[in-house]
């Protein structure tokens, strides 16, 4: 029996050790292999025709040039979407001078490009690339720049020692997309020759631990965007010629050693109005003595904050300025206009403009005006909330002018009660000749509020009506928007007034 076992696993030996499913000829010559990752989704990735363990292109003629990676195979008659490139799918094949990935390429595997050193120029990472596996692209000693445009990179490359861009000799300079909202960790590590020639990109939210870590070339002004909130431990760790750092308003925590021996650092500018949370020795090995730019208003609580009030050289930023940022709930109901930069203490005016068939409601903190002036005194977010108006048929006011005892007396009213009934004769006014002027009885309702808003959103007038009327007398002709507050409902009707008639 031991004899007949040991025949068969010997036999099982001997069979080609394939790592593919199937293979697609390229008209350049050679062939693509590819591995099905899921049939209900009919995924792939592409790979290696022999095991991880044995990466070399044995028996097959390995790619050369540049590799024009396919979004989609078929076998089978089954179309195929590539999204991964799998492990050590091109490792080793020094021919490779350039790679075009598709935009249904989410994962680059380990070792992917492991050695490629005709790879050269440039390198793209695509906006839907969420994982780069270790020493991805170790030794691609021809990149020269790296555009990053993956937008959500949740990991990339793990380890001191398998960063995807290890050993890549001629890489001086990164472009990050606009979208771009994670460094992953480890990302750039080591990059000794990397320049300072490329900018943050503006929708940032988090740098990763080892981000920038020991990149020596690195130098001049760093500053995060906006929308940073963290900076990971050791992200910019050992960047010897990085001079001035500027840390944005929104920045809430700095992990350990995050500029960690930055030693030539001459001044750092932090615009948080409260002191960002430091988690450990991030300044280690940067002098005390240097400048520290903090908001006028925060200067007392930088000095009193941990670590931070190490720094002996404190100086408020002049003219102090905050941001006012104004939004609106839904794009499509309208705008809000008065955002912007302001000096402490100013008064910020934000008017919600509202597109036709809406209305302003309110903020959404519960505030009503509209205009709305707030004193700025921190950088705050106001939402403007509009909803729809019920278009009703147009109603033209009557506007004269009547002669009683003497007295001229101009009518227009817009009569709450019939909602949309036009006053069209004399016969349905009294004139009060005490107050000398005309008004108009209706049923009386419990009216607990009415707000008047122009076309543009705009409060023109607020309160509770006398006798259930709104004059319309001192406005402009126009479409207005009426919302009028009961006890059971809310009832908010759009009207054209024209003052001509």
């Amino acid at each position: 029996m031991k004899r007949i076992v040991a025949i068969l696993l010997f036999a099982a030996m001997a069979l080609p050790a394939w790592a593919f499913d199937f293979e697609v000829r390229q008209p350049a010559g050679y062939s693509l292999f590819f591995n099905i990752l899921d049939d209900e989704e009919n995924a792939v990735e592409l790979t290696s025709p022999m095991p991880a363990a044995n990466y070399s292109w044995q028996g097959h003629r390995a790619p050369t040039g540049v590799i024009d990676i396919p979004a989609q195979v078929e076998y089978k008659g089954t179309v195929y979407s590539v999204v991964a490139l799998g492990e050590r799918a091109f490792s080793g094949c020094a021919d490779i001078t350039g790679v075009v990935m598709p935009a249904t390429l989410t994962e680059i595997g380990a070792y992917a490009f492991y050695q490629c050193s005709g790879l050269r120029g440039v390198l793209t990472i695509g906006e839907n690339i969420v994982s780069i596996g270790r020493s991805a692209f170790y030794g691609c000693s021809g990149i020269t720049r790296v555009q990053f445009n993956a937008t959500a990179c949740e990991s990339m490359g793990g380890t001191k020692s398998t960063t995807a861009f290890g050993n890549c000799r001629s890489l001086t300079t990164i472009t990050f997309g606009p979208n771009v909202k994670i460094i992953p960790d480890y990302a750039f590590y080591g990059m000794d020759l990397l320049q300072f020639e490329w900018q943050m990109p503006r929708d940032l939210e988090y740098v990763g631990e080892y981000a920038f870590a020991y990149c020596y070339s690195i130098y001049g002004t760093l500053t995060l965007p906006q929308g940073v909130r963290k900076v990971g431990a050791n992200a910019f760790a050992q960047c010897h010629s990085l001079h001035h750092v500027v840390l944005p308003q929104r920045l809430t925590k700095i992990d350990n050693r995050a500029f960690y021996q930055c030693i030539n650092m001459r001044e750092i500018t932090a615009l948080a109005m409260t002191p960002p949370m430091l988690d450990g020795e991030v300044f280690g090995g940067v002098k005390r003595s240097i400048q520290l730019n903090v908001p006028c208003i925060s200067v007392d609580r930088y000095a009193q904050a941990e670590e931070w009030m190490t720094f002996v050289n404190r100086k408020a930023i002049e003219p102090c300025q905050l941001d006012i940022y104004a939004t609106v709930s839904d794009p499509q109901s309208g705008t809000v206009t008065g955002a912007g930069s302001y000096r402490i203490g100013a008064t910020a005016t934000l008017t919600a403009i509202c597109k036709a068939g809406y209305a302003f409601k309110g903020w959404k903190d519960g505030n009503t005006d509209n205009p709305r002036r707030v004193t700025v005194n921190d950088t705050m977010t106001y939402v403007a909330v509009m909803q729809k108006a019920e278009v009703i048929r147009e109603v033209e006011y009557i506007h004269d002018t009547t002669y009683m005892d003497g007295v001229e007396v101009v009518y227009e009213y817009y009569e709450i009660g019939d909602m949309a009934e036009p006053l069209t004769s004399q016969d349905e006014v009294v004139y009060n000749k005490k107050r000398r002027r005309i008004e108009v009885p209706i049923e009386k309702r419990d009216i607990l509020a009415v707000a008047l808003y122009n076309d543009a959103g705009q409060c023109v007038s607020t309160g509770k009506p006398r006798n259930g009327n709104i004059s319309m007398r001192r406005f402009p002709t126009g479409y207005y928007i009426v919302r009028v507050s009961t006890p059971d409902d809310e009832r908010m009707l759009r009207f054209f007034h024209n003052k001509n008639k």
